[in-house]
C-alpha cells in the first residue's frame, strides 16, 4: 500500500484511486459479507454473496494500480476527503432515491398494509438507507471521500431494495442475473457520483425529487393501483341478504368448505400429464357429485373466496374482509345459529383486516409488516413467505381435533390447505414445475382423503364441499400473462390452467338436485342457501358467470358462462366438448 501523505487534486494519480475507488470498493465489499450473513434465503442473499467476491477482487487491482501510479510519482501526496467536501443536511436528499421502490410497494399492497403501518415500514427502511447513506460516510470519510461513500450508499441501497421489482421484471426465483444486478448499481453509481464530481448536485438533487414525487403519484394513480372493487357497497345491495331477508332457513346441518389451494379439475390434470382419476372415484364413492365444468371468476385467492363467500363480484370494503370471516355467506349463518370456523394453513387471509371467525386458526397473525419487510429485503415477494409459519403436520392435527368435535350448534367450517397450490410465480417455470405440482398433489389426495374419511364418520349428515380457488399456473410463465404473451396465444388450457376449479358436494339428501344450478364456484352459497330455505328463488342471487381481470391473468381472453372468447379456442367451451358452442 503507497504511503499516505497528502491529498492531490488530480484526477489520475494515487491519491485519487484510493479516495475515490479503492476505500468505496473495501466499504462496499464489507456491506455485502455482513449481508451475505444477514439476509434472508433470496435474491438479495445471493447477490451479495457473489457480488463481494467482484468488489474485493477489483479493490486488489485498484490497490495494484494505485501502488504503480505512486511508483512512477512519489511525489503524490494523499490526504483524504478534504476536496470533495462533508455529507450535510442537504445530503438527506439522497435517500429519497432508495426509497422510491419502498413507496411503489407499499402502495401496491395497501390491501394487507394499515395507513400506520405504511408509515413504519416506510420509517424502517428511511432509517436503513440513512445508515449506508448519511452515517457510515460520516463516520469514515476521513478515509476516503465522504460524498463517495455517501453516493455508492444510495447506489448499493437502491438495488437492494428494488430488487423485488428487478426480479418480478426479470423472472427471478432465487438468484439473479450477477451482470444486470451490477449493471444496475454501477450505472447509478457512476451517473450520480460523475453529476456531483462536476458540482452539479443542485441538478442532481432536483432529479431524485422529481423520480421519487412523479413515480410516486403514477403508482397512486395508475389504473387499478390500491382500489378494491366495491368498496363502497353496502351489503343491503347484496342480492342473497335481500332474498334472506328475516327468514330462518328450514334445515340447519353443518356445513364444510373445504378448499384445496389449486386443486385442477381431472380435465386439466390430464393435460399437464398427471391422472388423478383415481381421486375422483375416490369421491364418487363417497357419495359426492362432481362439477367438472366449473370455473371461478376469479384468478386470486383473496379474490375468489371473498367472491364465494360475499355471493357478489363485490368486496364490501377490504378485499380480505370475506375471506377472514366477515363475509355476507359467514353473517347470514351466524344470524341463523351458525358458529364460524376457520382453519387455514397459514395466516395470509387475515392479514391487512384480522379474523373474524368465530373460531380461528392459526391464532398468531404474523404483522403484514414483518412478511413486507422480508419480502423486501428477500428481494422477492414470494407466494410462500408465510408457509413456514405453522407447521403443516401440526395444522392437519389441529384440523382433525376440529372435525371430531360434536356440536350443539350448527357449525360452519371454512378450512382452507395450502396443497396442491400452484407454481412459485417468478414469471418463469422451473425445469420440473409440473412434477412439484404433481409430488404436491398426491400429498393433498392423502390429506383430503383423511378430512373427508374424519367428517364422514363423525358427521355424515352434513354438507360437504370440496373444492380448489383457482388453478396450479403450470403454462405459458406459470404466471399472469399480461405484457409477455399475446391474446391470440392464450389456449383453453391457458384458461384452465388459472380460472378452471375443483368442486365435488356432498349433499345430506336426493332434494339438492331442484337447488343444483352451479356454473362458477360463486355460485356455491346461492344453491346451499336454496337447498337449506327449499326455495329456488335463492338461484336469483346467482352472480354473472364471467371472468374478471382476464387482463392480467390471461392477456385479455376471457370466458362466458362457460364459453371462451378470445384466444386460440375462441367460442369453444372451457372444459367438456371441444367443437363450437
Amino acid at each position: 500500500m503507497a504511503k499516505i501523505k497528502r491529498y492531490t487534486s488530480s484526477f489520475w494519480n494515487a491519491g485519487f484511486l484510493l479516495s475515490h475507488a479503492l476505500v468505496p470498493l473495501v466499504v462496499v465489499t464489507l456491506y455485502c459479507v455482513v449481508l451475505a450473513y444477514l439476509l434472508p434465503e433470496g435474491v438479495n442473499k445471493v447477490f451479495t454473496g457473489r457480488a463481494w467476491k467482484f468488489f474485493l477482487s477489483l479493490a486488489v487491482a485498484v490497490d495494484l494500480l494505485a501502488f504503480v501510479l505512486w511508483k512512477f510519482d512519489k511525489s503524490t501526496q494523499l490526504v483524504f476527503g478534504k476536496e470533495t467536501g462533508d455529507v450535510g443536511l442537504r445530503d438527506f436528499v439522497l435517500l429519497l432515491l432508495p426509497l422510491t421502490p419502498v413507496v411503489q410497494y407499499v402502495i401496491h399492497n395497501q390491501d394487507i398494509l394499515s395507513p400506520v403501518t405504511s408509515l413504519s415500514v416506510f420509517g424502517i427502511f428511511a432509517f436503513m438507507a440513512a445508515c449506508i447513506v448519511i452515517v457510515i460516510p460520516k463516520l469514515v470519510g476521513f478515509l476516503g471521500s465522504a460524498r463517495t461513500l455517501a453516493i455508492l450508499g444510495m447506489a448499493f441501497a437502491f438495488t437492494l431494495i428494488n430488487m423485488a421489482a428487478l426480479s418480478r421484471q426479470c423472472a427471478w426465483l432465487e438468484a439473479g442475473s450477477l451482470r444486470i444486478q451490477l449493471g444496475l448499481f454501477g450505472g447509478i453509481f457512476m451517473v450520480t457520483w460523475v453529476l456531483d464530481r462536476f458540482k452539479l448536485r443542485t441538478f442532481l438533487y432536483f432529479w431524485i425529487v422529481i423520480y421519487f414525487v412523479s413515480n410516486s403519484l403514477v403508482q397512486a394513480f395508475m389504473p387499478g393501483a390500491n382500489k378494491i372493487a366495491g368498496s363502497g357497497s353496502s351489503w343491503e345491495d347484496n342480492k342473497l341478504v335481500m332474498l334472506v331477508g328475516d327468514r330462518k332457513p328450514m334445515s340447519t346441518p353443518n356445513i364444510y368448505l373445504l378448499i384445496y389451494d389449486a386443486y385442477a379439475h381431472n380435465e386439466t390434470m390430464l393435460s399437464y400429464g398427471i391422472d388423478n382419476g383415481a381421486q375422483e372415484v375416490y369421491l364418487e364413492e363417497q357419495g359426492f357429485k362432481l362439477y367438472p365444468h366449473v370455473y371461478s371468476v376469479s384468478a386470486v385467492s383473496t379474490r375468489t373466496m371473498s367472491r364465494v363467500l360475499n355471493a357478489s363480484t363485490e368486496f364490501y370494503g377490504e378485499l380480505q374482509r370475506a375471506a377472514s370471516g366477515d363475509g355476507v355467506v359467514q353473517n347470514l349463518l351466524k344470524r341463523f345459529g351458525y358458529t364460524t370456523y376457520g382453519l387455514f394453513a397459514t395466516d395470509y387471509f387475515f392479514r391487512g383486516y384480522g379474523a373474524h371467525y368465530d373460531v380461528y386458526s392459526p391464532h398468531n397473525v404474523t404483522p403484514s409488516s414483518h412478511l413486507f419487510i422480508e419480502g423486501v429485503l428477500t428481494g422477492a415477494f414470494r407466494f410462500d413467505l408465510e408457509f413456514n409459519r405453522v407447521p403443516h403436520k401440526q395444522y392437519v392435527k389441529e384440523k382433525l381435533g376440529i372435525f371430531k368435535e360434536l356440536s350443539m350448534n350448527p357449525r360452519f367450517i371454512d378450512m382452507h390447505t395450502n396443497l396442491p397450490n400452484h407454481s412459485q410465480n417468478s414469471g418463469a417455470c422451473r425445469p420440473n414445475e409440473t412434477e412439484l405440482y404433481k409430488e404436491r398433489v398426491d400429498k393433498a389426495n392423502l390429506e383430503m382423503r383423511e378430512d373427508l374419511d374424519t367428517i364422514i364418520k363423525t358427521d355424515p349428515n352434513a354438507i360437504i364441499i370440496v373444492a380448489s380457488d383457482h388453478g396450479p399456473y403450470l403454462t405459458k410463465n406459470c404466471y399472469e400473462t399480461k405484457g409477455v404473451y399475446d391474446i391470440s396465444e392464450i389456449s383453453r388450457l391457458d384458461i384452465q390452467d388459472r380460472y378452471g376449479t375443483l368442486l365435488a358436494i356432498r349433499w345430506p339428501t336426493e332434494d339438492f338436485e331442484e337447488y343444483d344450478n352451479i356454473t362458477v364456484l360463486q355460485d356455491l352459497f346461492p344453491c346451499v342457501f336454496g337447498y337449506l330455505f327449499k326455495d329456488r328463488k335463492m338461484l336469483e342471487a346467482k352472480i354473472d358467470p364471467v371472468t374478471l381481470c382476464t387482463h392480467i391473468a390471461i392477456s385479455g381472453a376471457k370466458v362466458e358462462n362457460g364459453i371462451i372468447r378470445g384466444g386460440i379456442n375462441d367460442g369453444e367451451l372451457l372444459f367438456g366438448k371441444l367443437g363450437k358452442y
